[in-house]
């Protein structure tokens, strides 16, 4: 029950920071730049995005150690928990991505959202920065010392608190429940998901394919020519989040 509370817990503190990072950050840059590409910005909002979750997550796992008493195994299994959370919010985010951008390109919307081989590279730097994310979390861990000066900096204590007390706020609480519930069923199928590639894997297993995107074959048809020979459309992997991000996609991005 005490991982579970833990759990939900991180769940209202990714869904809240979410709404908060679009309100302060996505919001703001969508007005000075409109959609217009800037990969250098990107990829620093990006990083600073991801290592602010990895403190918040640490900062949350810590906070559940020092309110209950746990042996080293309940201690370890806490900060499991928070890693696997954060690793697998992470890896849904650039799989979006990467969705997203390959069914713009599929029903032949590149030139209209200036898509092109560029933006699928740069997907490959942000593979690198959920990767330092990762090893950003596992050091806070590993170095006491170090996540110490990280729970405690200025930046991490005020997301922190602008959390909590939006969470505390009476009508906000159950809507934020709500949201958690979905944020948590998701890292569920996630899980769940990661679990069965990974073991289709070691096994020799080829993954199943997924079925045609429907949308991509409306869009397929009302755009092409009737009277000329239509083409086998690629498949498409689509993560479909349960829970609310609160983030204005923006598809040039990356």
């Amino acid at each position: 029950m005490l991982f579970l509370e833990h759990l939900y817990n991180l769940s209202i503190v990714f869904v809240i920071f979410n709404l908060v990072w679009g309100i302060i950050v996505t919001l703001p840059k969508a007005f000075f730049t409109g959609f217009n590409s800037n990969n250098p910005l990107n990829h620093f909002l990006s990083a600073l995005k991801f290592l602010l979750l990895s403190n918040l997550t640490f900062s949350k796992c810590l906070q559940c150690i020092q309110e209950n008493s746990m042996s080293i195994f309940e201690l370890t299994f806490t900060y499991i928990i928070g890693g696997t959370v954060l690793s697998l919010y992470i890896i849904g985010k650039l799989n979006k991505k990467k969705s997203m951008l390959s069914i713009v390109s599929n029903m032949g919307f590149s030139e209209k959202f200036n898509i092109n081989s560029n933006n699928l590279k740069n997907l490959k730097y942000e593979n690198h920065i959920a990767g330092i994310t990762i090893v950003f979390f596992t050091a806070c861990i590993a170095f006491p010392l170090f996540g110490e000066i990280i729970n405690n900096n200025p930046l991490n204590i005020w997301f922190y608190n602008t959390i909590e007390g939006l969470y505390q706020a009476p009508i906000l609480k159950g809507v934020f429940g709500i949201f958690g519930m979905f944020f948590m069923a998701s890292i569920f199928q996630k899980g769940i998901a990661t679990v069965k590639d990974l073991l289709m894997k070691l096994t020799g297993q080829k993954p199943k394919e997924m079925g045609k995107n429907p949308l991509e074959e409306v869009f397929k048809n009302a755009t092409s020519n009737p009277f000329s020979e239509s083409k086998k459309s690629e498949k498409i992997d689509i993560d479909d989040d349960l829970y609310v991000d609160f983030e204005e996609m923006d598809e040039k991005e990356n």
